[in-house]
C-alpha cells in the first residue's frame, strides 16, 4: 500500500494531460456568429429549424463506431517483454512472422455529437469541431458535457451551421475492450506507446463522419480541434497532416485550441522511446496494478482529493458527478483503460511535436491557447517522466533534430508557447477564464464563450 500510496501522489491521475477552469474571458472581442439576443430562441420555443428537422438540433446523441488499427509499438513491446520472449520458445511462430502478421486491433467506442445553429436551402456550411479530452484515471467523453450543454445555453440561432463530436480516446472508458483479428479474441492489455495510435484514431473518425454529412447533404466545411494540456500532441498531429494532405479527412482544418498548455519545452524535446517502453511495462506489472487499486478504493476517494487540491480553484466547482464519471468510465472493460494512463504516465505523449509545428509553420492554420486565470501550476508530476541529461560528445548533437529554425534557442530564451507559434506564423491569441486547470468542466460558459470567439473570428 505504501507502494501504491507514493505512486499515487508522483503519478497524480496522469492529470498533466486536464485542461479546466472557471471564469469570464478577460479579452473581450466580437464574434460575429456568437453573440445573438435571442440564444436558442428557436429551440426554447419548439421550433423546427429548417434543414436540421427540430429533433436533431441541440440535441446531444450518443454514437457508437469501430475502429481497426495495428497499433505501432506492438511489436516493439512484444520483443522487450521478458515473458514475451519466453513464450516464443514454445510457439511455433517466430518474431518474424509475428512482425509479418502484426495484431489487428478493433476497437468499439462511442462519441458524442451535438449540432447548433440554423441552417436554410441557402445555407448549408458545416463546421465541425472534434473535443480531444484529457487522459486520465477514468477520463473520458463525458469530460465535455458540461462544455456541450453550456454551448446549447449560449449559442443557437447563428446562420452557421456547428457540430461538436466528442469521442472516447483509444484505451479511455468505451475504447478500453479491444478485439484482435476475426477470432474476435480479447486483449489483456493495450500497448499505446505512439500518438499516432490516438492521431489515427481521430482522423479515421473525422473521415467517417464527413462521409456521414456528404450522405446528408451537409458537407462539412473545415475541421477544428480543441485539446487539453498533455494531449495537445494529438491535436497537432491531427492537424499537421491535414496541413500535408496525407490525412483521410478532406476538409481543410483551420483551427487548433490548446487549453492549459505546457512549456515551451514540452513541444520541442522529445522522449527515449526505449525508456517509454520500459516505464511502461513497469506501470503494466504489479506497480500499475496497486495504483489502479489505490486510486478507485473507497469510491474514488483519492480521485476526488487530488482532483479537490490539482485540477480546480473552488473544489465546489467539480460538482457531485466528476468523481462517479471518473469511477464509472475507469471500471468499464474489467479496468481496461488503466493502460492508456499508464501510457501517459510512461511518457507517450512527451515525445515533442517539432514535426508537426514545422508542418503547420505559416500554414494557414491558427494555434490559440485558453487559460486559467488561477495561476497555481500542477506539481503533479510522474517518476517516469525524467528527462535524460543531454551529453555533450558530437555523436549526441549529430541526433538532435535540426529541421526547425532556432528551436533549441527559442526553448532556452525563454520564450512562451504563445510567442513562438506566433512567430511560426499560426497566431498564437492567449485568452483566460477563471479557475486553475479544469476549463470546460470547472467553468463550462467561460469556456464555451471564450472557444466560440476563437473559432469565430
Amino acid at each position: 500500500m505504501l507502494l501504491c500510496a507514493l505512486l499515487a501522489a508522483s503519478s497524480a491521475l496522469s492529470c498533466a494531460a486536464f485542461s479546466l477552469c472557471i471564469g469570464i474571458p478577460t479579452h473581450k472581442r466580437r464574434c460575429h456568429a456568437a453573440h445573438s439576443a435571442a440564444i436558442l430562441g428557436a429551440a426554447n420555443n419548439g421550433n423546427d429549424v429548417e434543414g436540421d428537422g427540430g429533433n436533431d438540433a441541440w440535441v446531444t446523441k450518443t454514437l457508437s463506431t469501430t475502429y481497426e488499427t495495428t497499433l505501432a509499438a506492438d511489436q516493439g513491446l512484444n520483443q522487450l517483454s521478458r515473458p514475451s520472449r519466453l513464450r516464443r520458445i514454445f510457439r511455433k511462430k517466430n518474431a518474424t512472422e509475428d512482425n509479418a502478421n502484426p495484431k489487428l486491433y478493433q476497437f468499439k467506442y462511442d462519441y458524442d455529437e451535438m449540432t447548433i445553429g440554423i441552417t436554410s436551402k441557402s445555407s448549408q456550411r458545416t463546421t465541425a469541431i472534434m473535443l480531444i479530452h484529457p487522459i486520465g484515471v477514468g477520463i473520458g467523453r463525458w469530460y465535455y458535457d458540461r462544455l456541450l450543454q453550456s454551448l446549447v445555453k449560449r449559442y443557437g440561432d447563428m446562420d452557421h451551421r456547428l457540430v461538436f463530436l466528442s469521442p472516447d480516446l483509444l484505451g479511455s472508458a468505451t475504447a478500453s475492450g479491444p478485439t484482435i483479428d476475426e477470432k474476435s479474441h480479447s486483449v489483456t492489455k493495450i500497448p499505446l506507446l505512439n500518438i499516432t495510435d490516438w492521431t489515427g484514431q481521430v482522423a479515421n473518425l473525422m473521415a467517417e463522419y464527413e462521409t456521414k454529412c456528404e450522405e446528408d447533404g451537409r458537407p462539412i466545411s473545415s475541421w477544428s480541434v480543441v485539446a487539453n494540456g498533455g494531449c495537445s500532441p494529438i491535436a497537432l498531429d491531427v492537424a499537421a497532416i491535414s496541413a500535408q494532405k496525407t490525412s483521410p479527412f478532406k476538409a481543410a482544418l483551420t483551427n487548433v485550441v490548446i487549453s492549459s498548455p505546457p512549456r515551451l519545452p514540452f513541444f520541442l524535446e522529445s522522449t527515449d522511446p526505449t525508456k517509454v517502453k520500459k516505464s511502461y511495462r513497469t506501470l503494466s506489472g504489479i506497480t500499475g496494478r496497486l495504483f489502479w487499486w489505490y486510486s478507485l478504493r473507497n469510491d474514488g476517494r483519492f480521485i476526488q482529493k487530488f482532483s479537490e487540491r490539482n485540477l480546480v480553484g473552488d473544489a465546489a466547482n467539480l460538482g457531485e458527478k466528476w468523481t462517479p464519471n471518473c469511477l464509472k468510465a475507469a471500471r468499464l472493460h474489467d479496468g481496461r483503460s488503466r493502460y492508456s494512463t499508464f501510457a501517459f504516465l510512461a511518457g507517450t505523449l512527451q515525445d515533442g511535436c517539432v514535426d508537426s509545428l514545422n508542418a503547420l509553420k505559416n500554414s494557414g492554420v491558427t494555434i490559440d491557447f485558453i487559460r486559467g486565470e488561477d495561476k497555481r501550476r500542477n506539481r503533479a508530476k510522474s517518476w517516469f517522466w525524467t528527462r535524460k541529461k543531454k551529453a555533450d560528445s558530437a555523436s549526441t548533437e549529430k541526433e538532435e533534430v535540426t529541421t526547425t529554425v532556432d528551436e533549441k534557442k527559442d526553448a532556452s530564451s525563454g520564450i512562451t508557447v504563445q510567442e513562438y507559434v506566433n512567430k511560426n506564423g499560426n497566431r498564437g491569441e492567449e485568452l483566460f477564464v477563471g479557475g486553475r486547470i479544469s476549463l470546460a468542466w470547472e467553468d463550462s460558459d467561460g469556456y464555451a464563450k471564450t472557444l466560440m470567439e476563437l473559432l469565430c473570428e
